[in-house]
């Protein structure tokens, strides 16, 4: 007996290492057999969990038992579908445009609520630059918070702009009332940031030559960092945690006509949504809703895998959270609004899709199961599995081993075990608490548009997110420590059961451990993001003397608002009176701007410069963001590379507390210590009519002379130059706000400066202000 158990371990972990390392020389012949053979081993484990590890003495043993028994086995479920899904590839043939009879008419629907405006603009010049037939595209900017400034962008940029003075049923119900308003034959639906590359129509609309095609979904893919590559330090190193999903799995959903609308970046055609009434209402995930709906009803979906739309993912840990709880709950309502299993129309395979995806959703409360376990063994005594580290070794070894090594070759990269697992635990105790809340207690949740564009200036430990990590990382060393007081003073430790249990809670705390790291905000000071750009362009420069000469530069990066430059000529370094006056890029042409900060490339022996642009018109801004999206390649790798825990934290410990470099200014700057006061420039009209009375006087009168203005607050200059200041003040200060500052001491009364950055240190706020 004991020779057959040497045995199985031995054989299957050298069969799952012969295939995956025939599927690393030919994914094509290997590949099967290691799924195949995964499944298998999983299989043999869930038939012993079931019938050997069960307690069966104590009542709290045995709910402990089935409970985490139930979870393996759900587990086991989702693993045979998902390795259904990428059990082959994914067809991923083009179909030109000019397979339909003619060019379509289409609207594009851009849903928005309260994004900021330069968001908004964003999207809109990238509709302005899709490679489609002038007259036949029309963009629609459908607002439903009825905002005056994004009726006169709209009006800027020749786009139809929409409003409705009912608001029912939130995003479902603005693009329902566009419907009702627009005309085209086909319908692309695009969130707020969502900015479509050229190509989008070309590539899409061909799908459509067959007649029963209902939509095709694109991916949403992202040009900023997530929380866990920005705040972890990871951009390189590990995709946007949604890439997975929106490529691999949709892709795999299209082979059983199972795709999901993810609301954003798809093409609908007009007919198909007229037969269902519209996008579905009534919940707070219409998308979900509406593809199954439509699959229902016996229409096609497609999918296109290539990135052809690209936006902005949450920028903050809790307003990932947000929008998760948000998807959860909405899937949840979907489910019991149209339960999949019992709709009529729909397949077996997209029943078991969808059910697949709303039991996904309970993944929190699975992660809660399997961290939990063995916390309560080593603490309580509580177990929920009754064996040995011999049979630990036999059966739970080559199914771990063979799940990790089969994901490796299925997920190509895109997503590790290890990645999975710090995703899992680092959202669990919020995603289940959503889902009791909606399944238990049913409280209405209204849509709550995802933040975007927002940027902060300091760093934020957002610790009552992650306070459950936290009491789940105190417990695990509290048992840590337990086991050790009973190993090394007691001498009371059972080996056998306490060692796989001591395993097993050291594996989960690797993922708490990266949790807290992604909850520590790291400062977005940038107000938009920045591409790298690999571009020769043309710097104009001037001297004092009027003289003006150009200089050849190589664009390093850039954004809508801004560049940073490369340049060979030490004159402009070494002579801080030099000043930049455009910079010339072919195929955008003449950008005025000015000169923000220069830095020594040691390199080169040349210099870095960042350029500001001055107001860009619309012309002006369309073209940048053609560059930017269209002319440079701004898709990102979406690989693991170097993501290891280890790793991961590494980055984090060694990044986390280093101050920002100081680049050398263009204008030389005086240290001193002055007082002077701060007098707030508010749009209000007692501030702005104080503001002006005080102005005047200035004028005509001296410093000494003036009155005392009463909403001015004292703070003290730390270092001025020309074109801004360092201050030192009780209070904080918020960025990019304006203020009017004033010193006795520097001649200065009611100089007109924006906060461009602050920071705390010992109590005090220090701030960096741009003179107006």
């Amino acid at each position: 007996m004991w020779f057959s158990q040497d045995i199985y371990p031995a054989v299957m972990i050298g069969l799952l290492l012969i295939f995956f390392l025939g599927a690393l020389w030919r994914e094509n012949i290997f590949k099967k057999p290691l799924i195949l053979l995964c499944c298998m081993i999983s299989a043999i484990y869930l038939v012993w969990r079931i019938f050997f590890t069960l307690p069966g003495d104590g009542l709290a043993n045995i709910i402990a038992g089935i409970i985490l028994l139930a979870t393996e086995f759900i587990g086991f479920l989702q693993m045979l579908i998902f390795y259904t899904l990428v059990w082959k590839p994914a067809d991923q043939k083009t179909v030109p445009l000019e397979r339909l009879e003619k060019i379509p008419t289409v609207d594009i629907l851009i849903a928005t609520y309260n994004e900021p405006v330069s968001v908004l603009k964003r999207t809109i010049a990238g509709c302005l630059n899709l490679d489609y037939p002038p007259g036949l595209c029309t963009i629609y900017l459908c607002d439903d918070g009825g905002r005056e400034e994004v009726q006169r962008m709209a009006e800027q940029f020749h786009v139809r702009y929409l409003a409705r003075t009912d608001h029912t049923s939130a995003k479902a119900g603005n693009l329902n009332h566009a419907l009702q308003h627009s005309e085209g034959d086909f319908i692309v639906t695009l969130d707020a940031d969502m900015v479509p590359l050229a190509p989008f129509l070309r590539q899409t609309l061909g799908y459509f030559s067959e007649p029963e095609v209902a939509f095709v979904q694109t991916p949403q893919a992202f040009y900023n960092d997530d929380p866990y590559q920005y705040n972890t330090f990871s951009t390189h190193h590990v995709p946007n945690e949604q890439d997975f999903f929106m490529r691999t799995l949709q892709a795999g959903k299209a082979r059983f006509n199972g795709v999901m609308f993810v609301g954003s970046n798809a093409v609908f055609r007009r007919t198909a949504l007229d037969a269902i009434g519209g996008f579905a209402t009534g919940v707070i995930t219409e998308d979900m809703a509406t593809g199954m709906i439509l699959q229902s009803k016996k229409y096609k979906t497609k999918f296109v895998g290539e990135v052809l739309a690209m936006g902005l993912a949450p920028e903050s840990w809790s307003d990932m959270l947000k929008q998760r709880d948000r998807w959860c709950r909405g899937n949840i309502q979907c489910a019991k609004k149209w339960n999949p299993l019992t709709m009529s129309g729909l397949t077996l395979m997209q029943r078991l899709l969808y059910m697949d995806g709303l039991i996904y959703w309970f993944f929190g409360l699975f992660k809660l199961v399997y961290v939990a376990a063995p916390l309560a063994f080593l603490l309580l005594g509580i177990y929920s599995l009754k064996t040995d580290i011999f049979s630990i070794i036999i059966f739970w070894l080559p199914f771990f081993l063979g799940t990790v090594l089969a994901f490796r070759i299925v997920s190509k990269r895109q997503r590790s075990m290890i990645w999975s697992h710090i995703y899992d635990t680092s959202m669990a105790p919020r995603l289940a608490l959503s889902v009791l809340m909606e399944l238990f207690f049913n409280k209405q949740v209204h849509f709550k548009v995802t933040p975007k564009g927002e940027r902060s200036d300091r760093r934020d430990f957002q610790w009552l997110t992650i306070l459950p990590h936290l009491i789940l990382l105190v417990l695990t060393l509290t048992a840590l420590a337990k086991v050790a007081v009973d190993y090394f003073y007691f001498h009371n430790v059972a080996i056998n059961s306490v060692s796989f249990n001591l395993f097993w809670a050291l594996y989960n705390m690797t993922g708490l451990i990266v949790s807290v790291t992604v909850a520590v905000n790291r400062p977005r000071f940038r107000r938009a993001e920045r591409f790298a750009v690999r571009q020769r362009a043309r710097l104009h420069m001037m001297a004092p003397d009027g003289s003006a000469y150009d200089v050849q530069a190589q664009i390093v990066d850039m954004s809508e608002t801004g560049a940073r430059v490369s340049i060979d000529d030490r004159k402009i370094h070494n002579d801080l009176n030099l000043v930049a006056r455009a910079l010339t890029i072919e195929g955008v042409g003449e950008l005025a701007c000015k000169m923000i900060w220069i830095s020594p490339d040691s390199v080169t022996n040349g210099a870095f410069l960042g350029l500001h642009f001055d107001a860009l018109s619309e012309s002006q801004y369309i073209r940048v963001i053609q560059l930017l999206f269209n002319m440079n390649n701004p898709r990102r790798p979406f690989v693991e590379q170097r993501s290891g825990f280890i790793r991961t934290l590494y980055r984090f410990s060694r990044n986390s507390f280093v101050p920002l470099k100081d680049r050398r200014r263009q204008y030389v700057r005086e240290v001193i210590q002055a007082e002077g006061y701060l007098l707030k420039i508010s749009s209000e009209r007692i501030h702005q009519a104080a503001f002006e009375a005080a102005a005047a006087l200035a004028q005509s009168t001296s410093y000494q002379e003036q009155i005392v203005r009463p909403m001015e607050k004292p703070v003290t200059i730390m270092d001025i130059s020309s074109t801004g200041c360092q201050i030192r003040s009780r209070f904080p200060l918020v960025l990019h706000e304006k203020y009017a500052l004033s010193s006795e001491s520097e001649r200065m009364n009611l100089v007109r400066a924006e906060v461009v950055w602050t920071k705390r240190k010992l109590g005090k706020s220090y701030s960096g202000l741009r003179f107006l």
